[in-house]
């Protein structure tokens, strides 16, 4: 499990380049349909909502877990223990967040499930169309109303029986150290009793990351998801203490992946270094 330059770097940026302009265009596409969708059914409240669901589910898993792949962006080798996802009802799926193609993959295989994004994000197009169907909830952590407002959503969301996906580092880690994990989502374990559901995503290259060249990456890719244990709150759990538990059981699953990738964290270099 490596990421040594053993690619043919122009095929490289042809298929990427592929993949990417496919994403472009799916995007575009899909901007076009939800607008479209949104003046024709207007007046059934709810139709479009109920029309592009599967729709858009079925095109991301499509795209992450067959179009991609066959197109030689990164093998997708495992899906381990999507048992634990589909069997426990209303629960908090936490990520970690390295590439772009996290949300997607997972939005792609996680049903009825809703995603907290910072509210920058959730008012771009795309976001703001995909609202209606992904449940998206945007929450400015710098604003106390913004944050009891996604709150107060969430709860709605899992009372209504379905799942809320919460990238905690907050952003795509630069490093192959996982990040602080920011408390909102385990306040919202708690304040409404839902189990955590960690969620590893990992690749053996980094894959448009926050590192330089990942646009690109030339060594030979390999993608795993991994849905861990449920992590269920404690009579005597405050926020600090479920976020650290957490935390700790994802660190160290993460650092078994790592190993012998470009991941790997060094003592004097945190940062993967890819291949020239």
């Amino acid at each position: 499990m490596s990421g040594k330059p053993d690619r043919f770097f122009p095929l490289t940026v042809l298929s990427c380049g592929a993949a990417y302009a496919s994403y472009a265009l799916s995007k575009a596409v899909f901007v076009l349909c939800a607008l479209v969708l949104t003046v024709v059914l207007a007046p059934f409240p709810g139709a479009g909502t109920r029309l592009l669901r599967p729709i858009i589910r079925g095109w991301l898993a499509f795209l992450t877990r067959k179009w991609l792949p066959w197109l030689g962006v990164y093998r997708l080798v495992e899906i381990q223990a999507t048992d634990r996802l589909r069997s426990a009802g209303p629960l908090i799926l936490v990520a970690n967040h390295r590439s772009f193609i996290d949300g997607l993959m997972l939005l792609g295989l996680a049903p009825d499930t809703g995603v907290l994004l910072k509210a920058r994000d959730a008012r771009q197009p795309t976001y703001a169309l995909a609202a209606r169907s992904f449940d998206v909830i945007g929450v400015d952590r710098n604003s106390r109303a913004s944050i009891a407002s996604a709150l107060e959503r969430s709860r709605a969301l899992l009372a209504a029986g379905k799942r809320l996906l919460v990238f905690a580092e907050g952003s795509r880690a630069p490093s192959g150290r996982l990040q602080h994990f920011q408390r909102i989502a385990f306040q919202l374990a708690l304040a409404a009793n839902a189990p955590i559901l960690p969620v590893i995503l990992h690749s053996t290259c980094p894959l448009m990351a926050k590192v330089p060249g990942s646009l690109f990456p030339r060594g030979r890719n390999e993608y795993r998801i991994r849905f861990l244990d449920l992590e269920r709150p404690r009579p005597d759990d405050d926020a600090d203490s479920l976020c650290d538990r957490v935390h700790r059981r994802m660190a160290r699953e993460l650092k078994l992946l790592d190993a012998g990738t470009c991941w790997e964290v060094r003592d004097r270099n945190p940062r993967p270094v890819l291949a020239p």
